[in-house]
């Protein structure tokens, strides 16, 4: 076999459904090496590698731009490396040394600028021995030698081998040893101070007192520093890149580097650690909690362009254990092509999921548009996690007979935070000893209606009026009492209701009054918001037909619930067909006072009359 022909073609014997890349690079002599039988790349087998997660398609420059411009060095590679402008992006040295500096330990820290301030200097000599390890981690040799960087090991020409490989991004990451976030615009200096402003700031929000109506709190300080800071980190390329959105999901755990290859640390913690994604995306998740509680005014500006901000780079969302509104984000992200807004996010949803070019066997010639995509992602969902594929609201309506996926205007509530309790098994970002599991109630299938692709339903279904009734008889009775003994919570409410409701926007219910317009309808001091909720929905479906769809039900350790969609009854012509309206779920558990039932036990659990069989299409 030639050279050329060696270097284009698979090897026979490669396994697309390998957790293995086909190339991963090897950084001491910069080779690209093709995987052989084995695992073996470039003599070594099953090497530990090392992942980064970066941007540069936007930056990259035409044949005529800069032709004298050399690009990154890599052997071993039939295809043009991509040259990136360095008057706007990065430098092909400032590559190479980011690329260098990924092989050493991942736990390195520096003797960092913060070890000079007065509260670390005050912790006596346990600190200052980590300062001496943490220098000489520093200092330490390469640990490892392969790198998977995209340029290096997928092929930049459009073929279908890169297809194959770009729809193996999950098992990639996955089977990476560490990975990094490159944030190439943020200089070590800054990022670090940005990253403890943001600290600052969640932890003066948390200050406020919330077991007052009116506690004189002044937000405004804190709010502003919060958006000044997410500004200014969320301005890096790589929190609007297409791409690095199923890496931020798949490797939560990342650790952040700046521009110059540092990586940051929590100076507050006795000892050292990196700043992650995770870490990023929590205090931007605490920063969510705090206006959902909050008794402050929301008609700052500041607090809106706040959410605005934080829903718009996906930031809360990335720290939930739920892939649904990734389709959402990605919707508010750079990219060169439409339908690279599927291709990029896809793979979360499991490395088995693969839609329009990215499947096996399929005409590489065919264009596939958004919608087509759309379509088939959301029908895969369907088929692998019918309880997932709804837990998930619409900030707009769909089109007519489009309402039964994830779409790019869907958003996760935080009641259905973690995916896990739906059926989602892809999940490893949340560790819990709690055994999980998710039991569906219910057929969710796609057909085919005047030439369009529509989701169709059979299962159980109740008159959302007696759950409301139910639920409100529940809260005032023993089950609560049973409820606040259990430790269990949701949004940290003090006293929980034994329902969370979540509202698609604009329903036939029409638009709800202004404080259930947020996307989470919480209080922190009793139970009444979500009663009120339900009890204007109820007021409201006098004239629907409105029920509650049984999706599934979830054991969670001692506890379980019920996991629903609201859908009313709607007509188009001479066809009939559901129409979402929400999602819901409640408490099944402490509905028993040692062997007597409650009166609604059997109705709450899906048990009674009142639960009829529908079926029909759907959306």
């Amino acid at each position: 076999m030639a050279l050329a022909e060696y270097l284009d073609s698979d090897h026979a014997d490669f396994d697309n459904n390998s957790k293995w890349p086909r190339r991963l690079l090897y950084v001491p002599s910069m080779t690209s090496y093709k995987w052989q039988p084995g695992n073996v790349y470039g003599g070594r087998k099953e090497p530990s590698y090392i992942a980064l997660s970066y941007t540069w398609g936007r930056f990259q420059l035409g044949e005529k731009e800069f032709p004298q411009l050399q690009p990154l060095q890599i052997h071993g590679v039939p295809w043009e490396i991509p040259r990136i402008n360095p008057e706007t992006h990065f430098s092909v040295d400032e590559f190479e040394t980011i690329i260098r500096g990924t092989m050493k330990t991942a736990d390195r820290v520096y003797v960092f600028d913060e070890w000079k301030k007065e509260r670390i200097r005050t912790k006596g000599l346990a600190t200052r021995v980590k300062r001496q390890i943490g220098g000489f981690i520093e200092r330490w040799r390469w640990e490892y030698e392969f790198l998977w960087l995209d340029i290096a090991c997928i092929d930049q020409r459009k073929t279908s081998i890169q297809m194959a490989e770009i729809g193996r991004q999950a098992r990639i990451f996955q089977n990476a040893k560490h990975a990094y976030a490159w944030l190439s615009t943020l200089v070590h200096t800054d990022l670090g101070i940005l990253l403890s402003d943001l600290e600052m700031a969640v932890s003066g929000l948390q200050q406020e007192q919330y077991n007052q109506q009116r506690s004189g709190f002044d937000s405004r300080p804190w709010i502003s520093k919060a958006l000044q800071v997410l500004s200014d980190l969320t301005a890096d390329p790589w929190f609007t890149s297409l791409w690095t959105l199923q890496e931020a999901f798949q490797c939560n755990h990342a650790i952040i580097l700046s521009r110059d290859g540092k990586v940051s640390c929590d100076a507050s913690l006795i000892v050292p650690r990196s700043w992650t994604l995770n870490q990023l995306f929590k205090l931007v998740n605490d920063l969510v909690m705090w206006t959902e509680r909050t008794t402050s005014s929301r008609a700052e500006p500041e607090h809106t362009q706040l959410l605005t901000c934080i829903h718009e780079t996906g930031l809360a969302a990335l720290w939930y254990n739920n892939p649904m509104g990734l389709l959402g984000i990605a919707n508010h992200r750079k990219c060169t092509k439409e339908e690279d807004r599927v291709y990029g996010i896809m793979q979360v949803f499991g490395s088995d999921v693969k839609v329009g070019k990215a499947k096996d066997k399929v005409d590489h010639q065919r264009t596939y548009s958004l919608p087509e995509l759309e379509d088939e992602l959301g029908d895969a969902i369907l088929t692998l996690y019918p309880i997932l594929s709804q837990m998930h609201v619409y900030l707009a309506a769909p089109a007519l007979g489009k309402g039964w996926c994830v779409r790019g205007n869907s958003a996760v509530p935080s009641i259905v935070e973690r995916g896990d309790m739906f059926g989602w098994n892809c999940g490893t970002r949340i560790e819990t000893n709690i055994p999980i599991a998710a039991h569906s109630s219910c057929k969710l299938s796609t057909r085919e209606m005047d030439g369009q692709v529509w989701g169709y339903l059979s299962g159980k279904a109740c008159d959302f009026r007696a759950l409301q009734a139910a639920w409100l008889d529940a809260d005032q009775s023993d089950v609560s009492k049973r409820i606040q003994k259990s430790g269990w919570r949701m949004h940290r409410c003090s006293i929980q209701s034994i329902h969370m409701i979540a509202l698609d926007r604009e329903t036939c219910l029409g638009p709800p009054p202004e404080r259930f317009e947020v996307l989470n309808v919480i209080s922190v001091q009793d139970q009444k918001s979500q009663h009120d909720l339900a009890s204007w929905i109820a007021e409201r479906s006098r004239e629907l037909t409105l029920r509650v769809f049984l999706l599934g039900s979830c054991d969670f350790g001692k506890e379980s619930f019920n996991i629903c969609m609201i859908v009313n009854k709607e007509q188009e012509g001479t066809n009939h067909y559901w129409r979402r309206v929400g999602i819901c779920v409640w408490l099944t558990s402490h509905l028993m006072t040692g062997v007597v039932d409650h009166p609604l036990g059997p109705l709450l659990r899906g048990e009674s009359d009142h639960w009829e069989q529908i079926e029909g299409w759907f959306g």
